[in-house]
């Protein structure tokens, strides 16, 4: 059946006008349906509607009588139901004027009254000490639409704007804009017409977007909200505003359990320190300067360290390209020594060609011999920063960065192996997300790695780089054992890498074992200069990596029963048999040479 013919069914048991047309607004006062709707379901004129329901608004019950039969009434001594309403309306807001009460008592029951009247009855009857009654705000509406039309109805209803804005937790403007937006457009002005932006932060503040800022506030506790922009922007896909980040940590930080706000114990930038911070090697353009450096990061535990009674830490040793701010090469290191500087150079060099020169401090690494003696051999320029200035190396700015991002998870880490995984996960993070330094670049580009593009330095030529590195550095092929061969020695380098290239570094009395930038073991070594041979080698230190062996050996040997340098025997080529076999001359040779002679004669 058609609502219309249902409603027509339904007026049939209506014994008075007023219950009909109540009943037409009935469902716009109580189930916030539109005008538009109850005119289709009742066959009432929308203008015929609305009208009936602003004067139900205005006047409650009475604003449905026929105005040509409504006479004036007297006087008469409050009833029940009005004397308990306007109980109820002082309890629910106690700062309610009392001439607001008179006005509500007579728009909801057409009764007529004063402030007087009212003021003299509430002093009778005074308000018992109670919990307040509850009451829904205005911002805890699910609905929009609802919000507004319970301040018209409250502003209809006889209330004043003052006391709907107390009473529902909003400002004065705001009911006065909604107020007049419904008497400028009816209903119509209830409807949502927001204009606020998508990306509003009180649109952007969700429950999934708060649960991507608090994993990456657990993961790097020390991170600033520039940084947590970038590494959100990573995941997610989408980056919000910087601000918009600040607030979602704050929110953590108060109700989620965030970690608090890290604050570094450097002195105030504000305050002067009379020394003027300027760039020497100022990185113009791509390739310009590279700069290199270690950092500290932890002290190892006794079970990494080695077994001297040193104590041990683990380094950071990084390649940074200046104006990209890119990391070309990085890597966790137990050792400031010069085989591992080379061994990145080598590697930064044969993928992105070298540069015009190279910054470094003034530590022994990178003062050596084989250090300097590397970049003269490839034309490239010795950059050491004065001393007592760490600042004009841009390296030391970026492991800022560090510091923020990875410090946390280094000093969570089980052990060296850990260590070396989080600290190529930093490389990667580092590299592709935003960087401070490009925040104000005209083209967009922010991470390092899109900065730096496909721009290579000046190509390093193959022959050239090996024939520089020839003293310090051969390739050998593990055997199934787990060694390689080194003039006279096997040396193990790691069963799980059998069959596979290593590169072997030999410098200043010590033998590194490597594959790509992971070290596998570490040897020292005599050298005997005038047979230009190795003489012995000793002192074995392996490291744990991803590249060990699943398999378990067969019989477990202690270390002494282990031979982990092995002296190959001189193999003296044997000469082949002799089994007294000889060639003899073919008859027809003689033959021949009778024949000639005989001619000849």
């Amino acid at each position: 059946m058609p609502a219309s013919e249902s409603f027509q069914q339904l007026a049939l048991r209506f014994t008075d006008p007023v219950q009909r047309d109540y009943e037409v607004i009935r469902d716009i006062m109580l189930a916030d349906a539109t005008v538009a709707e109850r005119s289709r379901v009742t066959g009432v004129d929308r203008a015929t509607v609305g009208e009936k329901a602003r004067r139900f608004l205005e006047r409650g019950m009475f604003g449905l009588v026929d105005r040509r039969t409504t006479t004036e009434k007297g006087q008469h001594p409050y009833p029940d139901v009005v004397a308990g309403y306007i109980l109820y309306l002082k309890e629910l807001y106690p700062p309610i004027h009392d001439r607001e009460i008179a006005r509500i008592v007579g728009r909801k029951f057409g009764y007529t009254t004063d402030h007087k009247r009212v003021r003299r009855f509430l002093e009778r009857y005074p308000i018992p000490v109670q919990l307040p009654l509850p009451v829904t705000g205005y911002h805890q509406f699910d609905d929009a639409y609802r919000a507004r039309w319970t301040v018209v109805r409250l502003y209809y209803e006889g209330w004043h704007q003052t006391s709907i804005a107390g009473l529902l937790g909003l400002s004065r403007q705001h009911v006065r804009n909604i107020v007049q937006a419904f008497e400028r457009d009816g209903f119509a002005g209830l409807e949502d017409k927001r204009t606020r932006p998508a990306t509003h932060p009180a649109n952007q503040l969700s429950l999934p977007f708060l649960k991507e800022v608090l994993d990456v506030q657990h993961e790097h506790p020390r991170a600033g909200r520039f940084r947590v922009r970038g590494l959100v922007a990573k995941r997610t896909g989408h980056a919000p505003s910087e601000a918009t980040v600040g607030r979602a940590m704050a929110i953590n930080r108060d109700t989620h359990g965030a970690p608090d706000a890290w604050v570094s114990d450097r002195p105030d930038p504000s305050a002067p320190d009379g020394v003027v911070k300027h760039l020497p090697y100022d990185p113009t353009h791509r390739h310009r300067y590279w700069f290199i450096d270690y950092r500290y990061l932890v002290r190892l535990d006794d079970a990494d360290a080695a077994t001297d009674g040193a104590e041990r830490w683990a380094y950071s040793l990084c390649l940074f390209e200046g104006y990209s701010r890119k990391i070309l090469a990085g890597m966790a290191t137990e050792y400031q020594d010069t085989v591992a500087v080379l061994q990145l150079l080598a590697a930064a060099f044969a993928e992105y060609g070298r540069p015009a020169g190279l910054v470094s401090d003034n530590g022994s690494v990178f003062t050596s011999d084989a250090y300097e003696g590397l970049l003269d051999d490839l034309g490239i320029e010795v950059c050491h920063i004065e001393k007592g200035k760490p600042w004009e190396n841009l390296a030391e700015a970026n492991f800022k960065v560090q510091l923020r991002l990875a410090d946390a998870q280094f000093e969570r880490a089980a052990g060296f192996a850990e260590i070396q995984e989080r600290h190529a996960a930093f490389v990667e993070a580092f590299n592709t997300t935003p960087h401070w330094a490009h925040r104000e670049r005209d083209d967009g580009l922010s991470a390092p790695v899109a900065v730096l593009g496909w721009v290579r330095g000046v190509e390093v030529d193959t022959a050239a780089l090996h024939r520089a590195l020839r003293h310090l550095q051969v390739e050998r092929v593990v055997n199934q054992r787990g060694y390689v061969s080194v003039q006279r020695f096997y040396i193990y380098a790691e069963r799980g890498l059998s069959r596979r290239r290593v590169s072997i570094w030999l410098y200043d009395g010590r033998l590194h074992i490597a594959h790509y930038e992971a070290l596998l073991a570490r040897y020292g070594y005599r050298y005997d200069r005038k047979a230009r041979r190795l003489h012995a080698v000793t002192d074995p230190q392996f490291y744990r990596t991803v590249y060990a062996s699943p398999q378990l050996e067969l019989w477990e040997l202690d270390d002494e029963q282990w031979r982990k340098v092995t002296p190959r025997p001189y193999e003296r080529r044997a000469l082949p048999p002799d089994n007294g076999a000889r060639q003899l001359a073919l008859p027809v040779t003689g033959l021949i040479a009778a024949l000639y002679l005989s001619i000849a004669s």
